[in-house]
């Protein structure tokens, strides 16, 4: 199984749930109607909608994976109402979702989750100011009134992160599906978006640390339960220890930044 095999299998039992009652509306990538980028700065005054913010009313997700199944096509999904101007002026963060989810073949799973991440970060929608969390699984964005009287939809922000992606090497399929104002649907989707941290954090962990104590290791546990973690923890080891003929302790992957 890949790294996030289980918790993307659980997302899509649920994408496949919500397409059946009606309530999850996908919509195939469209390369002509990404929003245009630019500057993402969105002062309190300037904010018609915000959404997420901290806490448990928002969710934002980033997995990958060599399955078709669990990625299937380029599409964009939408459960919940859609933005509009005549939303604006909302007092409150509406409860938001954000999952990205990618289909490739990425020879160093380090290296995967480095460039995916920064594609989707560094994606700076005109218009909309957005801030991230991953270790706590959360995101805050404004969207200006003018970006909402523009036409910016969260379809629109979810084929810009499509095209963007599709132009990193390995990536053959991206999915993005947006919750807005669900709150129970972001409750059922986090036991599943939690897994997946946990899997990351070990990642990280064991790529920039390099200490394979793994007695007294937090994500014990988790390496124990996902098989493709302990495959990479004895590369790794190995690595470490000389057991590569790269010309370097860890041929082919960059540095830590």
């Amino acid at each position: 199984m890949g790294l996030f095999d289980e918790p993307l299998s659980e997302i899509a039992a649920w994408r496949e749930r919500r397409q059946r009652e009606g309530r999850l509306r996908m919509i195939p990538h469209d390369p002509s109607a990404v929003w245009p980028l630019g500057s993402s700065l969105v002062l309190r005054e300037d904010t018609a909608l915000e959404l997420g913010a901290t806490g448990r009313s928002s969710l934002s997700l980033l997995l990958w994976t060599e399955r078709e199944d669990l990625v299937p096509k380029n599409t964009v999904g939408l459960l919940g109402a859609e933005l509009s101007a005549e939303q604006g002026g909302r007092p409150s963060p509406l409860p938001f979702a954000q999952l990205v989810l990618v289909r490739g073949a990425f020879p160093d799973e380090y290296d995967a989750y480095r460039d995916l991440r920064d594609v989707v970060y560094e994606t700076r929608a005109r218009g909309v100011s957005t801030r991230v969390w991953p270790d706590r699984l959360q995101l805050w964005s404004r969207v200006s009134r003018q970006a909402l009287e523009e036409g910016f939809t969260l379809a629109s922000l979810g084929n810009t992160y499509i095209s963007r992606l599709l132009e990193e090497e390995g990536v053959q399929a991206a999915q993005v599906l947006f919750v807005l104002g669900e709150q129970a649907e972001l409750d059922l989707l986090r036991p599943a978006a939690e897994k997946a941290r946990d899997v990351v954090d070990a990642l990280i962990k064991m790529y920039e640390e390099m200490n394979f104590d793994c007695e007294s290791c937090e994500y014990l546990e988790v390496c124990d339960e996902v098989a493709e973690l302990r495959r990479i923890r004895d590369r790794l080891k190995e690595e470490r220890d000389g057991g590569n003929s790269g010309g370097g302790p860890f041929p082919g992957r960059r540095d830590p930044d």
